[in-house]
């Protein structure tokens, strides 16, 4: 055994500007050592520390670097302990901004503008579930997305059989893209199922939405970030709630399990109306008039 060995692999460092680095199939150790040390004698020690802990096996992969020894590294090396990634689907997301993401991920993209998926709804905008998901370095994206969809039906089927007597949607499909407007228009967790009263009301006596996320969904992705009185006038947008009765063709974004148990599990309420309070919340009224004194107080006054 050379003097000092154990010491020195056991607080020598890997020299490398990046966290991570990549180990093609067929990369011999004296590659990684010289891409990963900074010192002649390095090299040395490492091979003499390889031969005396049995260290024979370099499996390929994309390792994590980043405050790490070689004697750890080595060990890693061994095992094919590779570097695990997180994929984070947001809530309320759309198709556009969830293609944004995939791009900036360690995956192969082999699901173009999310072309690999495949809707029983007709549509594939809101059938993905918002969640995190692990993978490793080059993996296929849509190994990822078609598990997310999978896990989104499931869910659904097991909700919708649960769904109340007095509800009025008749489909997932529109359980779907009523909980996506829920989704958007409902400023937190605990006012979801109010939210989704509300719509369920207007639902029932035929009243339209009036919702303005399905307008801003229609603009996209040029949308500016403001909506103009000729945007709601706008009949050839097919997503405006002000123009079209019922729901729109799709949903308009990601969903999350609590606006989807909010829009099925709920039954229409006595509200008709809501504004928001300028702190998240909103104010619900049951009629136009007390609608507009809502307005007055909390958007016509800041």
């Amino acid at each position: 055994m050379v003097a000092g060995e154990a010491q020195s692999i056991g607080s020598l460092r890997l020299n490398h500007q990046s966290d991570s680095y990549t180990i093609e199939s067929g990369t011999t150790s004296s590659k990684i050592f010289n891409d990963l040390t900074n010192h002649p004698i390095s090299p040395f020690l490492l091979k003499v520390h390889m031969k005396l802990n049995n260290i024979s096996v370099i499996q390929a992969g994309h390792y994590d670097i980043s405050n790490i020894v070689w004697k750890d590294f080595l060990l890693n090396l061994s095992i094919g302990k590779t570097k695990t990634f997180k994929f984070t689907i947001p809530e309320g997301s759309t198709t556009f901004e969830i293609s944004e993401l995939i791009n900036r991920e360690s995956l192969i993209d082999d699901c173009l503008n999310l072309s690999c998926l495949v809707s029983p709804f007709g549509f594939v905008e809101g059938t993905l579930m918002p969640e995190t998901y692990f993978y490793k370095f080059g993996a296929n994206a849509s190994m990822l997305l078609n598990k997310s969809q999978k896990e989104l039906e499931v869910f659904l089927t097991k909700i919708w059989s649960e769904k109340s007597a007095d509800n009025p949607l008749t489909s997932m499909k529109d359980a779907l893209i009523l909980a996506s407007i829920v989704e958007k228009e409902a400023g937190n967790n605990s006012e979801k199922s109010i939210v989704a009263g509300v719509f369920l009301h207007r639902l029932s006596i035929n009243m339209r939405l009036q919702a303005d996320p399905t307008i801003i969904y229609g603009l996209l992705p040029g949308f500016n970030g403001d909506i103009t009185k000729a945007n709601l006038r706008d009949k050839e947008n097919v997503f405006n709630t002000y123009q079209i009765s019922g729901l729109p063709p799709t949903p308009i974004s990601t969903i999350s399990k609590k606006s989807l148990e909010a829009v099925i599990l709920s039954s229409p309420n006595k509200y008709l109306y809501f504004v928001g309070r300028g702190d998240g919340s909103h104010q619900f009224s049951k009629t136009y008039k007390e609608h507009l004194e809502a307005v007055k107080k909390y958007q016509l006054s800041n």
